[in-house]
């Protein structure tokens, strides 16, 4: 899979996560009979992630919503519920869902998954979610929505999920097993409900995922994330990325070998603890190499990169400092891990400051600076690591 065609995906997903809500409310209606049939136990979304994913994230957005990164993507719950006025809310049009249904969707989400396959179309992907609604609500909902539906929707059993299908190229919607609302397309859907289902493989059967995540949260402070990613990077890829930069990493100097290295890592994973007011943001980046050789190479990049940023002044002045002195690597053979900490505040301060500033007219004047650090001064740098 190229570059453009993982951004696509990722783009298409992160916007499936609204849409998700979206269908459950709009076709909700039918879970008066065959939605109401395939209802199970609970079910957790990460059971309905296929065995060949490329890339599996899962996120609490319970957990996520008590910390102050929430403000980026939406308000907080209870704070103006209906007015879909948030980032997200804003960016994927769920206003007049929100008006129509008197609280924010996106505020409902529990816990989903997303799941993007190693091949596939551009922009193919996998979501699912839990979502908590009351009858009462669901009902107001979907009568408000009634007359707003698009192409008409056929309802039919597939396992224990009942599934909606509007035809064409629209993403199918499957609701059941416990209660998982699933949304995907094609080949990909139906290895999602599988998942779940237990009749085709899932992510607890695919060894590379298993091992990344019971990595990622053996340590001590990430044993439950906020979230959770583990990316399989399969070798006929490297090898083609390779074969393509042939002439790039030609030769035999620092800089080739330490590209070289970033080419041979086979998987990555990364888990952030979000924290909740007057917490800490925490992040682990875990990486698997072909060779403790390759492990070096891209510990040496990444601490040189340390460096460089640590001397950028704009990157201070905009408040990512206390985030670049906290960045810490240690490697065991084939395997490194990074880890990074910083006020859960500070950093969401830091990230609207980076979002206004890419948003400003270029003849606008410059932001104010953020506070020093108690412990640096703003200019201050530090030494790489040894």
């Amino acid at each position: 899979m190229g570059k453009r065609g993982l951004s696509d995906n990722m783009r298409v997903a992160s916007i499936g996560a609204a849409g998700t809500v979206m269908a459950f409310f709009v076709f909700g209606g039918l879970s008066s009979g065959l939605f109401r049939g395939a209802m199970r136990g609970p079910g957790e979304p990460v059971d309905a992630v296929p065995k060949g994913s490329f890339i599996a994230v899962t996120v609490d957005m319970a957990e996520l919503r008590q910390s102050p990164l929430h403000e980026l993507i939406a308000p907080r719950s209870g704070a103006q519920p209906a007015s879909g006025s948030g980032p997200l809310q804003s960016a994927l049009g769920i206003g007049p869902l929100a008006a129509a249904c008197g609280f924010d969707p996106l505020a409902r989400v529990q816990r989903l998954a997303i799941a993007v396959p190693e091949e596939g179309e551009r922009g193919e992907f996998g979501l699912v979610a839990r979502v908590e609604v009351t009858r009462a609500e669901l009902e107001k909902c979907t009568s408000a929505l009634a007359e707003k539906r698009g192409a008409k929707s056929e309802a039919r059993e597939v396992g224990s999920f009942a599934v909606v299908d509007s035809g064409g190229s629209q993403a199918k919607l499957g609701y059941g097993s416990g209660g998982l609302l699933v949304v995907g397309k094609g080949a990909w859907f139906d290895a999602m409900l599988g998942a779940a289902d237990k009749t085709k493989p899932g992510l607890r059967d695919a060894p590379e995922h298993v091992a990344m995540r019971a990595s990622l949260t053996s340590k001590e402070g990430f044993r439950s994330p906020t979230l959770v990613a583990s990316i399989i990077l399969p070798r006929a890829l490297r090898e083609r990325l390779k074969g393509e930069m042939g002439a790039e990493l030609g030769g035999h100097d620092a800089e080739n070998a330490m590209w070289a290295g970033v080419l041979d890592v086979s998987s990555l994973g990364v888990a952030i603890r979000a924290g909740g007011p007057g917490q800490n943001v925490d992040a682990a980046v875990e990486i698997v190499c072909e060779s403790a050789e390759a492990c070096d190479a891209v510990d040496k990049l990444v601490q040189r990169k340390r460096l460089e940023w640590s001397k950028e002044l704009s990157l201070r002045l905009v408040g990512l400092g206390p985030l670049i002195d906290s960045l810490e690597t240690k490697r065991h053979e084939t395997r490194l891990r990074a880890t990074a900490s910083v006020d859960a505040a500070g950093f969401t301060s830091t990230i609207e400051r980076i979002l206004k500033l890419r948003s400003r007219p270029k003849d606008a004047p410059p932001p104010s600076p953020p506070p020093a650090s108690r412990d640096r001064s703003p200019h201050e740098t530090i030494p790489a690591k040894p």
